[in-house]
């Protein structure tokens, strides 16, 4: 079978609208733009959190073509494999978001349906979960996923990296979230992208509520730090 091939114009510097660049993401960020225009299915993974539901958002802005599926607990395996079809079906380009480790056994027989599916219709796949080697099942699933190319996404590590996620989105609730407090939630939290960005979502709600700006001495009380 002829795989199908995607003549997109790439990015001069793949952007992806709204995802955060850091050196984590340079190798995935480049593997994405090819498959953008070449097809195939690949499989982006992280060892922890590391924004990859942000990517996939971020991609289906840029990229209307794309088509993002995610899981519907409640369904059968054949009644979800229906819906990620239908909801696929006008899509040039096809993303699932799984959640994180070892899936149920009715979304893990969809998974590898849909991998099927794509498969023989030339379909262009991505596939956005963190599962370990171990945690793949049943076996059929645990076969296909292990051929398909896999690309790792790192999370930030340095401070630096970190407070550049944090500017952006914070800049993305549009918030001019100055330095002195990014500062003050990567010393007193924990140094994690997960822990940070959960942080920084806590205090949108918040100032929504609350109709409050963000002082230093604000995010300490809602942080209790």
């Amino acid at each position: 079978m002829t795989q199908q091939r995607l003549l997109f114009t790439l990015p001069a510097t793949p952007g992806y609208h709204t995802w955060v660049h850091h050196q984590g993401t340079v190798i995935a960020c480049t593997r994405l733009a090819v498959w953008l225009n070449e097809g195939g299915t690949l499989w982006l993974k992280s060892d922890s959190p590391a924004g990859k539901s942000h990517l996939l958002r971020a991609l289906q802005e840029e990229y209307p073509q794309l088509a993002r599926l995610q899981v519907q607990a409640s369904l059968s395996a054949l009644e979800q494999v229906a819906s990620w079809l239908e909801i696929a079906e006008n899509h040039d380009l096809w993303s699932i978001d799984l959640p994180a480790q070892s899936l149920p056994k009715h979304t893990a027989t969809a998974l590898f349906h849909l991998i099927e599916r794509a498969k023989e219709k030339s379909h262009p796949l991505l596939i956005a979960w963190r599962c370990a080697d171990h945690e793949l099942a049943p076996p059929e699933l645990a076969s296909r996923m292990r051929m398909i190319e896999q690309v790792l996404i790192a999370p930030p590590e340095s401070d630096q990296d970190l407070h550049s996620v944090l500017k952006e989105a914070a800049h993305q609730l549009h918030w001019d979230m100055p330095d002195k407090l990014i500062k003050v939630m990567l010393t007193h939290l924990a140094r994690d992208l997960d822990s940070q960005l959960s942080a920084l979502r806590h205090l949108e709600s918040a100032s929504q509520t609350e109709r409050s700006s963000m002082t230093q001495a604000w995010v300490r009380k809602k942080l209790n730090i």
